[in-house]
């Protein structure tokens, strides 16, 4: 890959990991507002959390790497 690929791959990275923590924040706030209760709301509240965290943190990790490999990539 060259720089520009890794920088356009990047900012590419950085922009999805901004729409998908929006729109998974948006959603287990929506579950916080206890419109749908039960025990299947619950069981769906906790999934949902847990999927956002390791979603992001797969996000971070693709961020971060190609930081790395821009890092390493000569100018």
């Amino acid at each position: 890959m060259t720089r520009e690929q890794i920088e356009q791959a990047l900012r590419r990275a950085e922009e999805l990991t901004g729409q998908i923590r929006g729109s998974l924040d948006r959603a287990v706030g929506l579950m916080g507002q206890r419109v749908w209760t039960g025990p299947a709301a619950d069981r769906f509240g906790g999934e949902l959390t847990a999927q956002r965290q390791v979603l992001l943190n797969a996000c971070t990790s693709a961020v971060d790497e190609l930081r790395a490999l821009l890092a390493r990539t000569e100018r």
